[in-house]
């Protein structure tokens, strides 16, 4: 069971950890369209299917660590201060997350300027989620070594 949990965890952390770097990517392509309202459209079709997934594998990731940790009987006063920065990671990229979110309805629902600057706001803050993913995976390699 514990190899099965392990696997839905590092199952999660691809689909939570990547999402980031094909958003950044995203906002990339859509940085290169002439129209803004072109740009909206990549970044929230395409987009808006990338973050869902990238949820999904945030909420697998916590769960499944979660019992990760209760199925092993580890002590939670015993771990690390790896570990423990790898859970601030955690709840950073837990807030990013919603942050983009809420970024992402207020450009879906809003049009004009308010949609458009809404759009501003994810271009400004996607470099935040692959750098947090990177710390992340870093203080957990720290922490299980």
């Amino acid at each position: 069971m514990h190899e099965f949990i392990l696997i839905l965890h590092f199952l999660g952390l691809a689909m939570g950890a990547s999402t980031p770097f094909y958003m950044l990517g995203l906002a990339l392509h859509a940085r290169r369209q002439k129209a803004p309202e072109d740009a909206k459209k990549i970044i929230l079709g395409a987009g808006a299917a990338i973050s869902g997934v990238g949820l999904l594998g945030l909420i697998l990731l916590l769960v499944s660590g979660y019992f990760l940790l209760m199925q092993s009987g580890i002590d939670i006063n015993t771990l690390n201060w790896a570990f423990w920065m790898k859970m601030a990671m955690v709840a950073a990229i837990l807030f990013y997350t919603v942050t983009m979110k809420i970024f992402a309805i207020k450009a879906k629902r809003r049009e004009g300027e308010e949609g458009i600057a809404a759009m501003k706001k994810m271009r400004r803050f996607a470099l935040i989620g692959p750098f947090l993913a990177f710390l992340v995976i870093s203080f957990a390699v720290l922490a299980f070594r």
